[in-house]
């Protein structure tokens, strides 16, 4: 009879499934580029298809049911948030990674709208691609640096005071009187052509006095004469 005491049968390790990814970009040397990463870099993710267009890329998708889409935004047949949108409403439980060169504010805004989980920019190392897949995979919005920054240009942009008119928008009552002044016009033929009386005339010169800083007629019409009001270059 044995004395050594009884030994409990470990566990059978449970296999994680690997990340199944579609790649939708139209560029071949670019597919062929991450079909290698992936295998070379990170076996815990398979490459399950690939699609040049969006049209092939949505019926792959459709197909095969992926965890997550790599997904270009400049493709031939349409852009590709507009594919990341059908994705994410009609699969929701299919993820969205867009990887573009393209990298400006209104593509991120666009992207950000479209349900996508991620940017990378392309021109960002590889390992951003790498370091993005997990976090995107675990729930987590991830830009890269490139597509961060980008973000971050435009919030500081919009952010900005606008610069201010340096002249006041004129009415369109304003701008006929000074383009009759400009054409050699009195008050009072200014007044007939208006149908106004000659005090209103007198008025809008007033108003436009203090508006543009020209107090004199001679200052009016060359201020009417370089904004287009009038044939006579000065």
């Amino acid at each position: 009879m044995s004395t050594f005491p009884p030994v409990e049968a470990s566990p059978t390790p449970v296999k994680t499934r690997p990340v199944r990814i579609v790649v939708v970009d139209d560029h071949q040397m670019l597919r062929d580029g991450l079909r290698s990463l992936l295998a070379r870099e990170a076996p815990g993710l398979e490459l399950v298809g690939e699609a040049g267009s969006a049209y092939a890329g949505h019926a792959l998708v459709s197909r095969l049911r992926p965890d997550l889409v790599v997904l270009d935004l400049n493709l031939p047949d349409q852009n590709g948030a507009n594919l990341a949108t059908a994705i994410s409403t009609t699969w929701p439980e299919t993820k969205v990674l867009v990887l573009s060169g393209s990298c400006t504010p209104p593509e991120i805004r666009n992207v950000m709208r479209s349900g996508a989980h991620g940017f990378v920019h392309k021109e960002d190392a590889a390992s951003e691609l790498l370091r993005a897949i997990p976090l995107v995979m675990a729930g987590q919005p991830c830009f890269s640096p490139g597509a961060a920054s980008a973000i971050a240009q435009a919030l500081w942009r919009e952010s900005e005071p606008k610069p201010r008119s340096e002249t006041p928008p004129l009415s369109g009552r304003e701008r006929e009187f000074l383009r009759s002044l400009a054409g050699g016009l009195g008050y009072k033929e200014i007044a007939d052509q208006m149908s106004v009386s000659v005090r209103t005339v007198e008025t809008y010169r007033a108003r436009l006095v203090r508006k543009l800083g020209c107090a004199t007629r001679a200052g009016l019409i060359r201020y009417a004469v370089r904004n287009g009001m009038a044939d006579t270059q000065i």
